[in-house]
């Protein structure tokens, strides 16, 4: 009996001993017994609405903690401080030999979030992306399907399947994968008709003082939009929209650029999309150069010519 009591003091001690780890940010937290809280991958794993809750961990890990390891800007994005409602769940964690990621489903009250934090295998913030949204509405539905298929390597293979009035199955892929210090669109395929919506200029109504500023367009689809920047006679600000192969490949890009005389080029820091603008009379070439399957879809380029429209005479 005095054994058996014994025994009973050392358990209740080794347990009192261990620690639960403090998810909720409000006492430092070491990055590797955060990472604990993640279960490592057996790849390749499809994840869906219907298996979500069996993956997810129940964990659940505040927004200060978060913020102990990643950006605070992207700790916003992923949920944002006014936002008392949403919860984050770890997911899974997936090792590989340069850097690590891990996985997080952000719990909404109308869809769960699946987004990805990828780490160097010091620990540095490298990257994020959300990459789908399951919706609470579409859950269990016959006519409805979505899932991330996720390979070794690691891609994350978003599949999306709606069965239409007329009994025709459209469907949508997308592929991403991390690669040279971002994610990016590898992979694009869809049966989908494109919806025509009103084309949004956001720097329509900017200043057209400079020389080269103005609108370059074949129509109302397909046109460049520069406006002047802070008064500086060659800096730009310019919007980039196009619509090819029938509407089915739509580009879309804003940004910033230098002209030295008639040429210059967008290249902004962190964006693997390089392209290059030159003009000559009324007339704007565009060159893509580089990866820009960010900012358009997969089987069309920024290629192209524009002629520079006529400035509307004001009325006397």
């Amino acid at each position: 009996m005095r054994k058996w009591y014994f025994a009973c003091l050392i358990g209740l001690a080794l347990a009192c001993s261990e620690k639960k780890t403090d998810l909720t940010g409000n006492t430092p937290l070491k990055i590797n017994d955060f990472n604990k809280v993640f279960k490592a991958a057996a790849l390749p794993i499809t994840i869906s609405d219907t298996n979500l809750k069996q993956i997810a961990d129940t964990h659940k890990i505040g927004r200060k903690a978060l913020a102990q390891f990643v950006p605070d800007s992207v700790v916003e994005k992923i949920i944002a401080a006014k936002d008392s409602k949403s919860e984050i769940y770890p997911l899974l964690k997936i090792e590989k030999e340069e850097e690590y990621y891990l996985m997080l489903n952000v719990h909404q009250a109308n869809k769960d979030q699946i987004s990805v934090v990828v780490f160097s295998k010091k620990n540095k913030y490298l990257d994020y992306k959300v990459i789908t949204d399951f919706l609470n509405e579409n859950k269990g539905s016959k006519h409805y399907g979505k899932s991330v298929a996720i390979n070794k390597e690691p891609t994350f293979l978003v599949s999306e399947n709606k069965m239409s009035t007329d009994n025709v199955l459209v469907y949508e892929k997308s592929g991403w994968a991390y690669s040279d210090s971002s994610f990016k669109l590898i992979y694009f395929d869809s049966n989908k008709k494109p919806e025509h919506k009103t084309i949004v200029n956001p720097i329509d109504t900017l200043p057209i003082n400079n020389i080269h500023s103005g609108d370059y367009a074949r129509d109302n689809k397909n046109f460049l939009s520069l406006r002047d920047f802070n008064g500086t006679p060659n800096k730009y600000q310019f919007f980039l929209h196009f619509e090819k192969k029938e509407g089915t490949c739509i580009g879309e890009l804003k940004g910033l650029l230098n002209f030295n005389k008639n040429q210059a080029t967008y290249n902004e820091k962190g964006d693997p999309c390089i392209i290059h603008f030159t003009i000559n009379g009324n007339i704007v070439s565009i060159k893509e150069d580089g990866n820009c399957g960010n900012h358009r879809d997969m089987t069309c380029y920024f290629n192209d010519q524009y002629d520079k429209k006529r400035k509307a005479k004001k009325k006397k």
